[in-house]
C-alpha cells in the first residue's frame, strides 16, 4: 500500500492534528483530531526514520486506512518501539502532507494496576464484586482472534449489576423490580462481531438457589429464574458461541440457550464446582477436593480427570493457555489453580498434566493470559510466567480483598471484597 492513490476526483487533505498513542499490551491506542470528510491513513514501522518512502520496506511495518479516533493498532510486539505518522485525502485522492511523527512502545499488562470505583451505593451498602465478564464486540483487522472492544459487566453478592464500555468507567445497570437476590457469576457473548449497530449481545448472570437474570445488552436486566430453595447455588458460568454452561454446589452443571430454560447435566460428582472455562471447543469444570471435569461436546457429557499431587486442593481457577502469537499447538494448553498455590498444566487438551506449587502463593483465584500468563491469589498477589511453568511474583502493591478475576484480550480486571475493581491494561 502506497502513500498515494489515483482517484480521478480526489484530492490531498491536511493530516489530523494532536496525534497521540497510548501504549498497551501488544497494542497502541491512537487518538487524533480530524474532519469527518477526510479519509485518514496510518503508517507505522519499528524504525525511527520512517517516512513515505521506506515504511513499507521495514519488517513489522503496518498500515491502516479510513481511520476514526480512537483507533486500536493491535498485534504488535511488546518491547518494540514503533514510529508512526498519518496523512489525509478526500474521495480516494492522493495522500496529503504527513502529520508529526510520534513513537510508542507496547508493554505487557499486569505490571501496573489502577483502582477503579463502581457506581456509588447507599451508605453502609457494602458488597463484594463476585464476577466480571466481557462480551467481545469487535476484532483486530490484523488478527481476527483479538478483540479491540467489548461490553463489560460485573455482579456482586448483593445482586448489584454494573456495566462498562471500556472496563474503566462503570454505570449501574437497570435491575428487575424488587430484585434483592445474590449473584455469583456472569458471562456474555456477541453473536454478530464487528457489527456495532446490531452486535447480538446476550448475557446471563447466576447466583444463589439457581437464580438467573438475562440481558440483551448488559444494561437492562430481566429475572429469568427466581431463587428456588430446591435449586443449587450456581457459582460460575461461561459463554459458548450461542449458549451458556453454569456450575455450582453438589456437582451441579446446568446449560441454557436463553437463561430461562435450563438442562441439568450429569457431572458424576457431588463436590462443589467453583470454576468453568472454555478453549478450543473444550470445557473444563473445577471444584473442591481436586475435582476436574472435561467436556468435548459443549457441556452435554462430562468425564473426570485425575490431576497429579492434588490431594487436599480445592480448585478455583481455569485458564486457557493459548498465548498471543504462539504456535498453533498451544490451543490445547490449559491451566488450573487452587489452594496452596497449586497450578497444573496440560499441553495436549487434558490427557497429561504436570503440577507445581507457586512459592509464596495462597489460593489461586484466577489464571489468564494476554502476551504472557498471569495468576492472582486471594491475598491479591500477582504472578506472571512466559511458559506456564516458571512463575515469578510481581513487585506491585497487593490487590486488597481480591475475590474475582477476568482476563480479556488486552488486560485484566480483579474484583474486590469492598466492591472495587482493579484494572491493568
Amino acid at each position: 500500500m502506497g502513500l498515494a492513490s489515483c482517484g480521478d476526483n480526489g484530492s490531498p487533505a491536511p493530516p489530523p492534528s494532536q496525534l497521540s498513542a497510548q501504549a498497551g499490551d501488544a497494542r497502541l491506542t491512537l487518538s487524533f483530531n480530524g474532519s469527518s470528510d477526510v479519509e485518514y491513513w496510518l503508517f507505522a514501522a519499528p524504525r525511527s526514520d520512517i517516512d513515505g518512502n521506506n515504511w513499507s520496506l521495514t519488517p513489522g511495518a503496518r498500515s491502516a486506512t479510513k481511520l476514526s479516533s480512537p483507533y486500536v493498532l493491535c498485534g504488535l510486539d511488546n518491547g518494540t518501539t514503533y514510529w508512526l505518522f498519518m496523512n489525509g485525502r478526500k474521495n480516494g485522492g492522493p495522500g496529503g502532507p504527513s502529520s508529526e511523527k510520534i513513537s510508542s512502545t507496547p508493554r505487557p499488562a499486569g505490571e501496573q494496576w489502577e483502582s477503579l470505583s463502581l457506581p456509588t451505593r447507599p451508605a453502609g451498602d457494602v458488597f463484594a464484586t463476585h464476577s466480571v465478564a466481557m462480551a467481545r464486540l469487535s476484532t483486530c483487522p490484523a488478527r481476527a482472534a483479538l478483540a479491540t472492544e467489548g461490553r463489560f459487566v460485573s455482579v456482586s453478592d448483593k445482586g448489584h449489576i454494573n456495566y462498562s464500555n471500556d472496563g474503566k468507567s462503570w454505570k449501574a445497570a437497570t435491575l428487575p423490580n424488587a430484585w434483592n437476590g445474590s449473584l455469583n457469576a456472569v458471562a456474555g457473548y456477541a453473536s454478530n462481531l464487528n457489527t456495532p449497530t446490531n452486535p447480538g449481545l446476550s448475557f446471563v448472570a447466576v447466583g444463589a438457589m439457581g437464580t438467573s437474570l438475562t440481558s440483551k445488552d448488559g444494561i437492562d436486566w430481566t429475572l429469568a429464574q427466581a431463587p428456588n430453595e430446591g435449586l443449587p447455588d450456581l457459582r460460575a458460568i461461561t459463554a459458548l458461541s450461542s449458549s451458556f454452561v453454569a456450575v455450582g454446589a453438589k456437582g451441579s452443571i446446568r446449560s441454557t440457550s436463553d437463561g430461562l430454560s435450563w438442562t441439568e447435566r450429569n457431572s458424576g460428582t457431588l463436590e462443589q464446582l467453583n470454576a468453568i472455562g472454555i478453549g478450543n471447543n473444550r470445557l473444563f469444570a473445577a471444584g473442591n477436593a481436586g475435582t476436574l471435569l472435561l467436556s468435548n461436546d459443549s457441556g452435554s457429557t462430562w468425564s473426570s480427570i485425575n490431576l497429579p499431587e492434588v490431594s487436599g486442593v480445592d480448585l478455583h481457577a481455569i485458564g486457557h493457555g493459548y498465548l498471543r502469537g504462539s504456535t498453533a499447538t498451544d490451543v490445547d494448553r490449559f491451566l488450573v489453580g487452587g489452594s496452596g498455590g497449586y497450578i497444573a498444566l496440560t499441553s495436549d487438551g487434558g490427557s497429561t498434566w504436570s503440577s507445581q506449587r507457586i512459592p509464596g502463593a495462597s489460593t489461586i483465584l484466577g489464571i489468564g493470559r494476554t502476551s504472557r500468563y498471569l495468576a492472582i491469589d486471594d491475598l491479591g498477589q500477582v504472578f506472571t510466567s512466559t511458559d506456564g511453568l516458571a512463575w515469578s511474583r510481581q513487585i506491585t502493591p497487593k490487590l486488597s480483598g481480591a475475590r474475582s478475576f477476568l482476563s480479556f484480550d488486552w488486560g485484566y480486571l480483579v474484583g474486590a471484597s469492598d466492591g472495587r475493581l482493579y484494572g491493568s491494561w
